[in-house]
């Protein structure tokens, strides 16, 4: 039978310096428990100290203090190595990297999944295209954050003529991940959690090496309760089970999430026509019949929501790394879990055919822009957030950033077709310099890649004279609200036009009689006779 322990015995099987990994994206697959035990244990006797700490998604937000920030203690963390320091209200930890009290790595997702598939394999370490020329790049910055942060964790390597970053696998002594179910032998399942993300390699990085494995756990089962199907996690991977029967309390199971029901479309309420919903639209545009499209977080993913009101939803496959793949992907607090999917993947598998180029199209954020077209989002305002972006955007054959053209206390209404700006950011976003290269323009166009850049008054690509302004919204002035919010002046396309009057009407835009979506129903149509 597995070890059953209280959280306090939990806490007390880690060791000063050891490098542990923690499950968990938000409130799913957190184990906030065995954290929070943790945490009191340091508070009140100074140990463990010196922990190295590895986790992908950012596990605890949205309430503050939990998760992975109850580590974020002067003492307690010797190095981390994450692909987000900040979404929400998690933000302690980035307070660690700006009093440079912690070495902290930022490490692009696909490459931290196989940074431990590695490890839980022995083998030597990842070798990804993904992030050259990017400040990830060791000859630029090496994923690196604070001054006491120096060892380098990648190298650049060449094979046949092309160039790669080589990670090197970390050693893991201590696995803490979340399931819903341990039965008796530790075999786990994970039937109220709407994704795995990376759970079983996590715990075969530890296993495999001697480590420790706790598994936290809602209840436990009678040996051979779990359909073997349905074990995540075996058993021979778990050491320890930790009950918490209230862990679902911050997020409740909810069946829809993880496809035990399906909800009819029209529940979904649609979006009021305001500046986020202009440039929903506008990216919804970009869609084509069949095509795979990853979003990503903040505006852009109210795409799906904009294909479900334009009746286009059935037509085009949505997909978030964290697992699902097709439905309606959800947004804010729940965001990396969605409705109706037709399968879920883990997120590994999924950032692996990311790297190949199987995505379309993406729907992204953009925080900083240069006249190259290059974009910054790991680095705003002191915060450090990068998460699956350079995977999506490396080999995808379309990419659509989201976002308003200014920030700070923006004010935009949408009045009688038109954009009416209230009052303008403070903050510019179009930039000579940027904080960090997250994505490199000049590659994407070296790679041929469709890059589109939609902001609720101006749409701009990348061209052979760098960003290209080619669309403005009605009611905006060309020069006041345009060219002199910007640090430096775009190249305009000789063919710059209106953005379509549909964006800023309250009726639908007619996406369904678009001339390829109106063509493959009338395929499907006839075929089904």
């Amino acid at each position: 039978m597995v070890d059953q322990i209280s959280m306090k015995e939990a806490a007390y099987k880690i060791k000063s310096g050891q490098t542990i990994t923690v499950s968990g994206n938000g409130e799913f697959l957190n184990p906030d428990g065995v954290l929070a035990a943790l945490e009191k244990r340091f508070l009140e006797t100074g140990e463990p100290k010196d922990l190295t700490l590895i986790y992908n998604v950012i596990p605890g937000s949205p309430r503050r203090g939990t998760g992975v920030d109850r580590l974020a203690h002067p003492g307690m963390l010797k190095r981390i190595y994450a692909g987000s320091y900040y979404t929400l209200e998690v933000e302690k930890l980035n307070d660690l990297i700006r009093e440079n009290q912690v070495e902290a790595y930022l490490v692009p997702y696909g490459a931290l999944y196989n940074m431990m598939r590695t490890a839980s394999a022995g083998q030597p370490g990842v070798l990804t295209p993904v992030g050259i020329g990017t400040f990830v790049d060791p000859r630029i910055g090496g994923d690196k954050l604070t001054p006491r942060t120096t060892e380098d964790i990648s190298q650049v390597m060449e094979i046949d003529g092309k160039e790669y970053l080589f990670y090197k696998a970390v050693p893991i002594d201590v696995a803490i991940i979340r399931a819903t179910t341990a039965d008796e032998d530790g075999n786990l399942s994970l039937e109220q959690e709407p994704f795995s993300i990376g759970i079983l390699h996590k715990a075969m990085a530890a296993k495999n090496r001697g480590g420790t494995v706790i598994a936290q756990v809602k209840q436990i089962a009678k040996r051979g309760s779990i359909h073997p199907k349905s074990v995540a996690v075996p058993g021979i991977f778990v050491d320890h089970v930790v009950l918490a029967p209230d862990q679902m309390d911050a997020m409740p199971y909810n069946p829809a999430w993880t496809g035990d029901i399906r909800i009819p479309m029209e529940a979904i309420e649609p979006m009021p026509l305001d500046y986020k919903k202009v440039i929903s639209r506008r990216a919804a545009m970009e869609l084509e019949p069949g095509d795979l499209v990853n979003f990503g977080f903040g505006i852009s993913a109210s795409v799906p929501q904009i294909a479900s009101e334009e009746g286009i939803a059935d037509q085009v496959i949505f997909n978030v790394e964290h697992g699902p793949v097709g439905g309606i992907p959800n947004n804010k607090y729940a965001f990396g879990a969605g409705v109706n999917m037709m399968a879920t993947m883990d997120a590994q598998n999924i950032f692996e055919f990311y790297d190949a180029g199987r995505l379309n199209m993406t729907c992204l954020g953009m925080a900083e822009v240069n006249r190259d077209g290059s974009i910054n989002v790991s680095r705003v305002n002191g915060k450090y957030n990068l998460g699956g972006f350079m995977d999506i955007v490396h080999a995808t054959k379309k990419i659509v950033f989201c976002g308003t053209f200014t920030a700070g206390g923006l004010d935009i209404q949408v009045e009688d077709g038109k954009i009416k700006i209230i009052r303008d950011g403070r903050y510019r976003k179009f930039v000579n310099n940027l904080q960090h290269v997250t994505f490199n323009g000049n590659f994407a166009l070296e790679k041929v890649q469709k890059v589109v850049y939609v902001t609720e008054r101006a749409v701009f690509t990348i061209t052979e004279e760098g960003l290209t302004l080619t669309e403005i919204a009605p009611g905006v002035d060309l020069e006041q609200d345009i060219l002199a919010k910007m640090e430096f002046r775009p190249a305009i396309s000789k063919n710059l036009k209106e953005m379509d009057d549909c964006l800023f009407q309250p009726e639908r835009m007619g996406l369904r009689q678009k001339e390829s979506f109106a063509r493959q129903l009338k395929d499907e149509r006839g075929s089904s006779k």
